[in-house]
């Protein structure tokens, strides 16, 4: 099925229907160097695939089931590349389709696959496999195996592919962060929009600018999508994911792509239900209206809420906004570390109008004491129509 050009011989085309040339150029140079025959044994993917680790493994097994009744030591290429075929072509109903692949273990096999891939620590592998085994949207699932990080799962494991790729696999953040693991990434990442995956910006941390309340709402007000993860006393790592971003003001903002999640003391994503649209939640000075940052609560109810004071935090487990959670271990928490990454593009900065147009009985004024109008043929002139017109 597959001949190396090293000993003369060649592979067709239509051998990787889901192979690009350079990848599957990639591929028969990796298998020259480890074998000349058209078959291959579990001890031969170990060592031409190295990503795919326990994988590899269980696809080996499995093929050997379908193959024949009796085990057998050497498979044919051409059932491996149609496995890693099948595994990227499920769209759907992916936790049925992979287990009828590869039975039970697959979950433990695309981890392995991850931890070498993403240099995973042991405590991060076991996390990842957790939230895997009760991701009941499938988001992690269809990231791990449908989306970008599946072609270099299944299609690019190898050294030479994945060291001339220009974006590694996670994203690296913009900032330092103390209370996002990897695994943790790898999961909050599934559950937001694709565009928002790459480009974390770390806008507010307590460890660069202080225990304020009134810095953060100013470095987090109109920001755009942010994910908002506090550390308690009580160690305790969770948060929420902010669709539209914060906004100061005595009302909502944000949709069903919002939602709460966990991560000490294990990983967890908590989604919406749908019940209302009291979702994210920024006020300060108020005296009739809670004052602080929150999602999905009101009055002394809120499953995630961050008080004014700053020091102290709710979170209360029953929320009719969310599925039912108990984030920190108590109603009331402590603040020991707190991070916010916007993860979307910066906002566009309104550009400031001059007195002059913003008045225009200022202008009058100057041009009735004869004045003469020094600035313009230097600053842009007054749109027809713009934002502020719109408001008023």
């Amino acid at each position: 099925f597959i001949q190396m050009g090293a000993h003369g011989s060649h592979s067709k085309k239509e051998d990787f229907p889901n192979l690009n040339h350079d990848q599957a150029k990639a591929l028969l140079a990796n298998l020259s160097k480890h074998t000349t025959a058209h078959t291959f044994s579990e001890a031969d993917v170990s060592t031409i695939l190295p990503y795919w680790g326990g994988f590899a493994k269980v696809a080996f097994a499995n093929l050997a089931k379908k193959e024949s009744s009796k085990k057998v030591d050497r498979l044919p290429f051409s059932l491996l590349v149609q496995q890693a075929n099948l595994l990227e072509g499920i769209a759907s109903e992916q936790a049925d389709g992979l287990t009828n692949l590869f039975g039970d273990k697959w979950r433990e096999a695309l981890v392995d696959c991850s931890r070498h891939l993403l240099a995973l620590t042991n405590e991060d592998t076991l996390a990842l496999l957790s939230i895997l085994r009760s991701d009941k949207s499938s988001s992690l699932t269809n990231l791990l195996t449908a989306n970008r990080l599946a072609a270099e799962l299944v299609h690019l494991p190898f050294k030479e592919l994945l060291e001339k790729e220009s974006k590694p696999p996670i994203a690296k953040l913009h900032g330092n962060t103390v209370l996002l693991s990897r695994a943790s990434q790898v999961v909050l990442r599934a559950h937001i929009p694709v565009e928002y995956r790459q480009n974390w910006d770390l806008i507010f941390s307590t460890n660069e600018h202080g225990s304020s309340f009134a810095q953060l709402s100013h470095q987090v007000d109109g920001q755009g999508p942010c994910i908002v993860v506090v550390r308690t006393t009580k160690n305790r790592v969770f948060g929420c994911y902010a669709s539209h971003g914060f906004h100061i003001g005595p009302t909502y903002h944000g949709d069903t792509l919002c939602f709460l999640f966990s991560v000490v003391p294990e990983i967890r994503v908590f989604e919406p239900t749908g019940f209302n649209k009291k979702y994210c939640y920024l006020n300060i000075h108020q005296e009739t209206l809670p004052n602080g940052l929150g999602i999905g609560g009101n009055d002394i109810n809120w499953p995630f809420f961050i008080s004014e004071q700053f020091s102290t935090g709710m979170a209360t487990p029953h929320s009719s906004s969310f599925e039912k959670c108990d984030l920190a271990g108590e109603s009331r928490f402590e603040i020991d570390a707190l991070e916010i990454w916007r993860v979307g593009p910066p906002p566009q900065k309104k550009k400031e109008r001059s007195i002059l147009d913003k008045d225009p009985q200022a202008q009058a004024l100057l041009e009735i004491a004869g004045k003469e109008m020094h600035s313009e043929g230097f600053r842009e002139k007054k749109p027809i129509l713009d934002d502020d017109d719109d408001e008023e």
